[in-house]
């Protein structure tokens, strides 16, 4: 094996491509802002490398772009951006469209530096390089989760591993895909790199199950299984090796991993969510719950069946799911994708889109196995190789890896070095060197410029998505430098909706209700425009204008208790009996059957009628037998319906009445003597939490809200919810999402959403 000139520029390419695995969310709300501006960045600059030397790479760049797999991605990547011209949201599919664009080229300039290279120096030397950065990902993941668990519980220990990769699943994703290349340096390195890819070998896998992540723990058994079935086939000579340096290690540190996770949940006060891994990978299996995966993949399906043709558009799948959703999710809820990219290349691009999808997956396989039974090449590398894109289509089976860079990136490299030893086509054409430059530069600069603009949302979506459920305090000329790309956030929020909401604060009214005019169309099915539309004709005392938007909104989402109340609160503003009594009917027809729609009716009820007749009483009688656990959350209702105590009534009218004007500490001070009044309603503890939580002291209101949380009667999960706003507005995004958690537990209904949005 000798190292040339350009087979070190082809390793090199690939590392710093791979490099993208430690980039950093660099002030935005997510990593994959920075990483595919990196990315995409990266893409063109070799582009302009390889159309510089064209004439070096010239037969390359022809022999590429003939193959099967190129012409089906191909296919695919063009199909994807002609249904810009139709797609529900053109915007989102733009931003996912520079992504796709960007992955297609890291293919095509890794195959063209690939090509004709030694493939044993460019496998051994990509190899090492994947192996040091395995090692060093583990080692951040393990040192990371030491220091989670000094300061925190198990679950958030876990879910605050997401420094380069967004979320713990797609950081065990990442780490599963690069375990393949450390068992080739084991397999065929002489005694001190087998003993560096042991190493890294075992923390990775140590690394791996303590991520508590199931689909990764499929994929590491999976490619075991295949591994060990090359061997057989091709070399039987190098099983007793397998088994002494990779299957053994490997065990060893699932044994590890599974200790030490037993050592911290024998450290937690409470149960915890994750557990040991026994315990995990006996919690795998295919449920049919409401979120589960199988639902997602249910409607995708269902979708795509029915939209064969077309389908909603790159990206906008996402968009799609929301009729679904509507009819059995609790609250604006909004799945993003349907947890398995197959289906989900189906619904966005119809048959033609999903099937050149599938066909580049099948096209891999097809060459491994051809490879294998020719004996073309290495049987080892050829095994490693589609390991690696195995590890990518488990994970595209259970997940969403298109989004992420480092999981593009890898898939990339790993089909590049599948593709290797095709053999040369003799048909070629002698323009694809200049194609090649003038579609790479076409379609690469406008992906970086769309890449940038992403990356710039992503930095002021840190915050203002962060006071989505809470009142907006950035300044409003910070908001108004939100670029028009994306125009939805990544829980499909308008933008501009989000903008819309700084106006409010300001009582720049007519600019609100313009840019929510702006945005009607960017998300069609989630009616949070119509959501803001009702709070600024409330505010102008329009209770008409007010009520026709709260209408429409519960009538698309009847299940958000958000817009159920805003059409209690209105229709009670108009007298009018008759809707609050639909509203309540549509929403038991819709199974929430629960106390908060009943106490929300309620008062409604009571406010027309202005006083609680034998009816009311009745059906309070009615609510509170129904809901006995319930009753913290009926007791202030019960008390007003029944007379109630004047002191105490005076007190919290007083305590609200503070609150409204903005005096948060005084109205603190109320809800306290109100607590110490009225010891057995918690919501008074948690009143003064929201209280310093709105006037941005987050020390105290976290004091409160634990109180809260620990009263007996406390059951609904909203302080633990407001607890982990508190902790994502002090940067704890981990004790956040352990809050959340407990929230969602107690069926706080704005748990989910939240959870989404910082903890995926």
């Amino acid at each position: 094996m000798k190292l040339t000139l350009s087979s070190f520029i082809a390793i090199l390419a690939s590392l710093l491509y791979l490099i993208v695995y430690f980039i950093p969310d660099m002030g935005g709300s997510d990593v994959m802002g920075a990483q595919w501006l990196y990315a995409s960045s990266l893409s063109l600059v070799l582009v302009g490398f390889i159309g510089i030397r064209y004439k070096e790479y010239a037969e390359a760049i022809s022999q590429v772009f003939a193959y099967k797999f190129t012409l089906v991605f191909s296919l695919l990547l063009f199909w994807a951006i002609g249904s810009y011209f139709y797609a529900i949201n053109p915007t989102e599919t733009l931003v996912t469209l520079a992504r796709l664009i960007t992955t297609y080229f890291v293919f095509i300039n890794l195959s063209i530096l690939f090509y004709q290279q030694d493939r044993a120096v460019l496998f051994t030397g990509i190899a090492y390089g994947i192996t040091l950065l395995l090692f060093f990902d583990a080692i951040y993941i393990l040192k990371t989760f030491s220091a989670n668990l000094r300061t925190m519980n198990l679950d958030a220990a876990i879910l605050g591993i997401n420094k380069y990769h967004g979320n713990k699943n797609v950081t065990a994703a990442s780490l599963l895909i690069m375990i393949p290349f450390a068992i080739y340096v084991i397999m065929s390195s002489k005694w001190l790199g087998r003993i560096a890819g042991i190493i890294s070998l075992f923390l990775g896998v140590f690394a791996l199950f303590l991520l508590n992540t199931r689909s990764t723990y499929v994929g590491f058994a999976l490619i075991t299984v295949l591994f060990f079935v090359g061997l057989i086939w091709q070399n039987k000579a190098a099983i007793k090796p397998a088994l002494l340096f990779f299957l053994l290690p490997a065990v060893v540190a699932i044994f590890v991993s599974n200790a030490r996770l037993k050592l911290a949940v024998a450290g937690q006060e409470t149960e915890t969510g994750y557990g040991t891994v026994t315990k995990r990978i006996g919690d795998i299996n295919i449920a049919s719950e409401q979120n589960s995966r199988i639902h997602l993949w249910g409607t995708a399906a269902d979708y795509a069946m029915k939209n064969p043709i077309l389908g909603a558009g790159y990206g906008n799948w996402k968009l799609a799911s929301i009729p679904y959703e509507r009819e059995v999710a609790n609250e604006l809820f909004v799945p993003y994708h349907a947890h398995n990219d197959f289906i989900e290349m189906f619904a966005d691009l119809g048959l033609l889109g999903g099937l050149c999808f599938v066909g580049m997956f099948l096209l891999l396989l097809y060459y491994t196995f051809e490879f294998l039974r020719t004996k073309r090449g290495d049987p080892l590398m050829v095994i490693i190789a589609f390991l690696a894109v195995t590890c990518y289509g488990v994970d595209a089976l259970l997940n969403f890896p298109a989004e992420r860079t480092a999981m593009q990136s890898m898939l990339s490299l790993a089909a590049a070095l599948v593709l290797i030893p095709l053999e040369k086509n003799t048909k070629t054409l002698s323009a694809m060197p200049v194609a090649y430059l003038l579609l790479g530069i076409a379609l690469l600069a406008p992906s970086i410029y769309v890449a940038n603009e992403t990356f710039e949302s992503l930095k002021i979506q840190k915050f203002v998505m962060g006071e989505v459920n809470a009142d907006p305090k950035m300044a409003t000329v910070d908001v108004e430098k939100l670029p028009d790309i994306p125009n939805l956030s990544s829980s499909t929020l308008p933008m501009k909706a989000m903008m819309a909401r700084y106006y409010i604060r300001d009582k720049r009214f007519d600019d609100a209700l313009r840019v929510l005019n702006e945005s009607e169309n960017d998300n069609p099915f989630l009616h949070y425009n119509d959501f803001l539309r009702t709070s600024i004709y409330a505010s102008l005392n329009k209770m008409d204008s007010a009520h026709y938007y709260s209408k429409r909104a519960f009538d698309a989402w009847p299940r958000a208790s958000s817009y159920y109340k805003n059409m209690i609160f209105t229709s009670a503003k108009l007298k009018d009996t008759n809707e609050i009594k639909r509203a309540l009917q549509v929403s038991l027809g819709v199974n929430n059957d629960n106390a908060l729609t009943w106490n929300q009716y309620m008062l409604g009820m009571f406010e027309v009628k202005q006083g609680a007749d034998k009816g009311l009483l009745a059906t309070l009688d009615k609510t509170l037998k129904n809901f006995p656990a319930d009753t913290a959350i009926l007791n202030s209702t019960a008390n007003m319906l029944r007379g109630g105590s004047r002191d105490l009534r005076g007190l919290t009218a007083k305590g609200n009445s503070l609150f409204v004007k903005g005096k948060y500490l005084q109205a603190a001070a109320i809800y306290t003597e109100l607590s110490k009044q009225d010891p057995g309603n918690f919501s008074h503890l948690e009143n003064v939490g929201i209280c310093y939580y709105a006037g941005k002291r987050f020390a105290e209101s976290l004091f409160y809200f634990a109180k809260s949380e620990q009263h007996p009667g406390n059951n609904t999960g909203k302080s633990a919810y407001f607890a982990g706003m508190s902790q994502i507005s002090t940067g704890k995004k981990a004790e956040a999402c352990a809050s959340f958690a407990r929230a969602k537990a107690k069926g706080y209904p704005d748990a989910a959403v939240a959870i989404a949005q910082y903890c995926k």
